[in-house]
């Protein structure tokens, strides 16, 4: 696989300066699901800050912008930053990108 880009949409750009976020870390989150047949749930979760150590994550500098994205994370295609949530709160999420099943 190609090394992955990361393209920023409008509506992301827009996001972040609006908040003045620098930075944004998506972590693979690993939820125990007790008493159910599933066992564990994985999320992406996305973080406005770097990592304090970001040797397991891959790094992208878009446009003035820090993003790290964990290295458990699988990446499926082009990497673009866009906003989820119509109304309020919005975040950041990472289309292109999968928890590892």
């Amino acid at each position: 696989m190609q090394t992955p880009t990361v393209k920023i949409s409008k509506k992301a750009k827009a996001f972040i300066e609006e908040k003045k976020i620098t930075d944004a870390t998506f972590d693979l989150q690993e939820l125990d699901v007790a008493g159910c047949c599933v066992g564990v749930a994985k999320e992406i979760q996305t973080v406005y800050r770097a990592p304090a150590d970001a040797s397991g994550y891959r790094y992208f500098h878009v446009d003035g912008f820090h993003i790290f994205v964990s290295r458990k994370i699988r990446i499926l295609g082009p990497l673009t930053l866009t906003t989820e949530g119509l109304l309020w709160p919005k975040r950041l999420i990472l289309d292109g990108a999968t928890v590892p099943i």
